[in-house]
């Protein structure tokens, strides 16, 4: 039976239409849709969360590098759990995230603790987020004093100070300038937002997040998330992705032993192994300078 009508293409070319035309399309809109979603925005979580030493703020330092070289990252949450610790990892990692101000926003948010060096990191960050129970402050420095050692037949030396590196007094007054400096940077950083005494930072008082923000050495009570908000209207983004710049790095550096840094029975024991013997729970720092909250460790039974 003849229809009444003709099709103007073939069965073949209608197939062709299918596959050539209309096939491509629709992958094409999947594929813009899939790029789309990788190329959103970014808001990066910088991650602190144990001690400070030189390993640690090695670690902090490559995350905020990354962030500064992925051109998705558009502004960044720096997290912080620590007691603080050595003094100079400390001031490396303050000063990398001041750096890193001038390309992006920087927000900081306050676990469990921001204590001396940790407290001293967060001042980098504008604004900071705690939690109302966080322990913020504790400011101030403590030092191991080098052991005096005596020139004598064994030991000699081509100075009175190589032995030790200084005397008594010299050693007192390094901690008194280091003091000072950490107070200077607490007003320059908070400026009238601080509204605290020195008499009262040389208690090395700890305060809850809610009377660190009475003291203005903090500027908002709230999560993560709400950093992480913050952080994204600062930057102007309204759709965007967060990343872990923690895992990411450790990811580089450790490869398959990442789980170790992430299981949560592991991280209780690593995170303050820079403070304290894992087996005494006695201090094994060397000689030196430290901004630290001097964590013990607890027993493990």
């Amino acid at each position: 039976m003849r229809l009444p009508f003709s099709f103007p293409f073939s069965l073949r070319q209608i197939f062709n239409i299918i596959f050539v035309i209309i096939v491509p399309v629709v992958l094409g809109v999947w594929l813009a849709d899939q790029f789309d979603t990788r190329q959103k925005p970014e808001v990066g979580i910088v991650v602190l969360d144990t001690d400070i030493w030189f390993l640690s703020a090695k670690l902090v330092t490559r995350q905020l590098e990354a962030a500064r070289d992925d051109p998705n990252i558009k502004a960044v949450v720096l997290r912080i759990d620590s007691p603080g610790g050595a003094v100079v990892p400390t001031q490396q990692m303050f000063l990398e995230v001041l750096s890193l101000r001038e390309e992006m926003p920087v927000v900081g948010s306050i676990d469990n603790m921001a204590a001396s060096g940790g407290f001293y990191l967060a001042m980098a960050t504008d604004p900071t987020y705690a939690k109302p129970s966080s322990m913020v402050g504790n400011v101030g420095v403590w030092s191991v004093a080098p052991q005096d050692l005596a020139v004598n037949d064994v030991i000699l030396a081509s100075g009175p100070f190589k032995l030790t590196a200084t005397n008594h007094d010299e050693f007192l007054r390094d901690i008194e300038r280091i003091k000072q400096e950490f107070f200077a940077t607490i007003y320059s950083q908070r400026g009238d937002r601080a509204v605290i005494s020195e008499a009262e930072l040389t208690k090395g008082l700890i305060y809850s997040g809610r009377d660190a923000m009475k003291h203005g050495l903090i500027d908002l009570l709230g999560s993560e998330t709400d950093a992480i908000e913050k952080a994204a209207d600062m930057a102007g983004l309204s759709d965007y992705n967060v990343v872990n710049l923690q895992r990411q790095v450790y990811e580089e550096e450790f490869g398959e032993d990442i789980d170790y840094f992430f299981n949560p029975w592991q991280k209780e024991q690593y995170r303050w192994i820079g403070a304290a013997d894992l087996l005494s729970g006695e201090r094994t720092l060397p000689p030196g300078n430290y901004l630290l909250h001097d964590i013990p460790f607890r027993e493990i039974k």
